[in-house]
């Protein structure tokens, strides 16, 4: 689908004398996650996706990990947040108290045609979870791809909290091994951030907007067509006249 959008754009006269293809629009997007999602980070990614879409779904469970979206394990690292949403018409709203979310349900309600899962942080607490966790990310993408929609997968920033920043290179790993051998695209945060806060895992304001920001333009190159892709949609056919001698277009 954003394929055929971006065909559609490239059809449209350029006003701006730009060569430029328009990036890909999505009837649909839903953004899930942690607590960053609930920070200033989630918000810089959230305004960079409704640039880009007409519907956003933004949901953040805080301490969650793959296993409490896909009903696997129902305990809650700690977190003071509880849960937060934004949804397609900008409305918020918290709770401390809350039922755990099913990617699932969440996927049917918003037929995403893009999914953008920001997960791992709390996979970090010991070797012990990043193994058992496996099988839930894996699950939380075969689930996407079953709707077919587009997957992408944000990995955990630079921490200082132990044994988060011990383990977060492994994890990263980790991560990385999983998704490489499915159909999910993969931010790696650790290469886009460094840490500045004061618990060793929630982010300042400035720096967790820095990471969003960084996270958007990530997104905005993967949602751009390829160099090959784009000299195909500006090629423009050239008609002849098999009458006319030097093969011209006709007037």
């Amino acid at each position: 689908m954003p394929m055929l959008l971006i065909l559609l754009f490239s059809l449209l006269p350029n006003t701006s004398g730009a060569s430029s293809v328009a990036p890909p629009m999505y009837e649909s997007v839903l953004f899930i996650g942690d607590d960053h999602v609930a920070d200033a980070f989630g918000n810089a990614v959230d305004a960079y996706l409704r640039t880009i879409s007409i519907e956003v779904n933004t949901i953040a469970e805080c301490g969650s990990t793959p296993g409490n979206w896909v009903g696997v394990r129902t305990d809650f690292q700690s977190a003071k947040c509880g849960f937060w949403q934004r949804d397609e018409k900008r409305r918020e709203r918290k709770s401390k108290e809350f039922k755990p979310r099913s990617l699932s349900e969440e996927l049917a309600k918003a037929d995403p045609d893009l999914t953008i899962i920001a997960l791992g942080t709390y996979l970090l607490m010991n070797e012990r979870d990043m193994q058992n966790e496996q099988s839930s990310v894996e699950k939380m993408v075969s689930e996407v791809e079953r709707i077919q929609s587009r997957c992408v997968w944000i990995g955990p920033p630079r921490l200082s909290k132990e044994p988060y920043a011990s383990n977060l290179d492994s994890g990263v790993r980790t991560l990385k091994k999983i998704l490489s051998k499915l159909h999910c695209d993969f931010i790696d945060s650790s290469k886009l951030t460094r840490y500045k806060g004061k618990d060793g895992l929630k982010y300042q304001v400035a720096a967790a907007t820095r990471w969003g920001a960084q996270v958007s333009r990530e997104l905005d190159k993967l949602n751009r067509p390829s160099p090959q892709e784009e000299q195909s949609l500006n090629l423009e056919p050239t008609l002849t006249n098999p009458s006319s001698p030097s093969g011209t277009a006709p007037r």
